[in-house]
């Protein structure tokens, strides 16, 4: 593969996307040879490193305050200090056989996360072109759509529970991603399906939303979930699970 998939997973809070992020990683890193990077995204909730078992020593965001602190004590110059950003970026990366993690880090002062959110943009459109799959777990809603932060994304996954209101926000983030972004393919994955939902896939199509699969409701990861269990250790029976190989299998 010539240039890295990036693949962002996008949606409402409360929708399961850092779960079916997770997922997904276990099966890009367990039935394909891909170099693949993890990048938790999310700087309110960044608990994709939880559910994959692999959590870096340092942040995005340490990674930050440590190059302010280093230009506000002049230990270096400031050529020296941007020609080393990359490197520190590089030691944040957290690896173990199977795939590699960044995570953007809980910001510690108060105010927005734009300069957390420009330094993660960086990362995605330098450091990613070291692997061949990208897979990154976005902060819920339209910010980092808006600010332009995953522009140059090649696949876009709403991440949807089977209500109108989600719906509606998938479509949001389907206008807002036509804006600002360059993505290639973008579709909606129904997460929690459970019962008839004719109603709600005629609605979708109202919207115009392309839907890539559904994903039934599985106790098995609300099982994980209450004891606080990795989902990168699921069982390959699960009925998600499943169900994510075949969504996967279609996008490669």
């Amino acid at each position: 593969m010539k240039n890295p998939k990036i693949i962002a997973v996008v949606g409402k809070g409360g929708t399961g996307k850092t779960a079916i992020t997770a997922l997904i990683a276990k099966v890009l890193s367990e039935d394909y040879n891909y170099k693949l990077l993890l990048i938790d995204a999310d700087p309110t909730h960044p608990h994709l490193s939880h559910m994959v078992e692999l959590v870096p020593q340092k942040s995005l965001e340490d990674i930050r305050l440590e190059i302010i602190k280093e230009a506000m004590n002049k230990k270096n110059k400031l050529v020296n200090i941007a020609e080393n950003v990359d490197f520190k970026l590089y030691n944040a990366i957290e690896e173990n056989k199977k795939f590699s993690l960044l995570s953007i880090g809980n910001p510690e002062t108060a105010g927005c996360f734009c300069p957390a959110n420009s330094l993660l943009r960086k990362v995605i459109e330098s450091i990613s072109k070291d692997f061949e799959i990208v897979l990154i777990d976005c902060e819920a809603g339209l910010e980092q759509i808006n600010r332009r932060v995953i522009r140059s994304v090649d696949v876009i996954l709403i991440i949807s529970d089977i209500s109108i209101r989600s719906l509606e926000t998938a479509h949001s983030i389907k206008e807002m991603a036509k804006k600002f972004t360059n993505y290639k393919k973008l579709g909606v994955i129904l997460n929690k399906v459970r019962g008839n939902i004719d109603r709600l896939l005629n609605h979708m199509n109202k919207l115009n939303l392309p839907l890539l699969g559904e994903i039934p409701e599985d106790e098995t990861i609300l099982d994980f979930d209450l004891e606080g269990k990795p989902l990168i250790q699921l069982s390959n029976n699960s009925e998600a699970l499943l169900s994510i190989k075949k969504i996967v299998k279609e996008l490669f």
